[in-house]
């Protein structure tokens, strides 16, 4: 079995009196997809943000990566141990290229210059499947899954050795969903390590090898997705709060 890539223990995050992310624990292994799933409000954007340190840190718990302890670094030091993400809102430079902006990646974050910017721009353009013939247009005029694609792509110029993905198929069609579940396999077959939060319930069964279920801010299950996904508690979970 590989090892641990990510582990979290106890990790938890309170605003005063609220409880937004309690005692959640687990392990991510090097190579392997891992799947978070949850009712709107459960704490899986807040516990992304514990790990990366972006807007804040964990009130208590412990955060390893690559088996050294992350979780009193600033962001900018995860992120330049091989810890990437992407946010829920997608963020972009309207004027810029495609290409433009994945070079500001290499340039600004990786701090490549040359050559070496732009191979790591094109290779991370290959990577997730991004039009050749688009690469020199502005991201204003790019599709909502092409702007999804440059997200990741973003993020994958740095060559993470994880790559934390925050609804990457929000606002996507299920044709472009398809594409992005391929895309995603693609970038873990490259050897990097995914984990995804998703609202598409069948992007995730079909990517993951193992799913986590949060339900206020608490581990409510983890393990195989089909197993986790059919058990009760999970199911009353969603049929008590949203749905996926």
């Amino acid at each position: 079995m590989p090892d641990p890539i990510l582990e979290l223990s106890n990790v938890t995050k309170t605003f005063g009196g609220l409880t937004a992310v309690n005692d959640v624990g687990f392990q991510v292994r090097r190579g392997e997809i891992f799947g978070v799933a949850g009712p709107n409000g459960s704490g899986k954007s807040t516990m992304f943000n514990c790990i990366t340190g972006i807007p804040f840190g964990p009130t208590r718990g412990d955060i390893r990566f690559k088996g050294a302890p992350i979780h009193n670094l600033r962001p900018h030091q995860i992120f330049r141990r091989g810890l990437s993400r992407t946010f829920q809102k997608d963020a972009e430079f309207p004027d810029l290229s495609a290409r433009e902006t994945t070079a500001l990646g290499a340039h600004f974050a990786a701090g490549l210059r040359g050559g070496a910017m732009r191979d790591a721009t094109e290779e991370a353009l290959d990577l997730v499947g991004f039009d050749p013939v688009r690469r020199d247009m502005e991201t204003a005029d790019l599709s909502v899954y092409q702007k999804k694609q440059l997200m990741i792509a973003s993020a994958l110029v740095t060559r993470p050795d994880i790559l934390m993905l925050d609804e990457p198929a929000s606002g996507l069609t299920r044709p472009e969903i398809a594409e992005l579940d391929a895309l995603l396999l693609r970038v873990n077959r490259h050897g990097v390590t995914i984990l995804i939060i998703e609202h598409v319930l069948g992007l995730l069964l079909s990517v993951s090898q193992r799913l986590l279920v949060l339900n206020h801010g608490a581990v409510l299950m983890e393990g195989d997705p089909q197993t986790v996904i059919r058990d009760d508690r999970v199911v009353e979970a969603y049929i008590g709060g949203a749905t996926v």
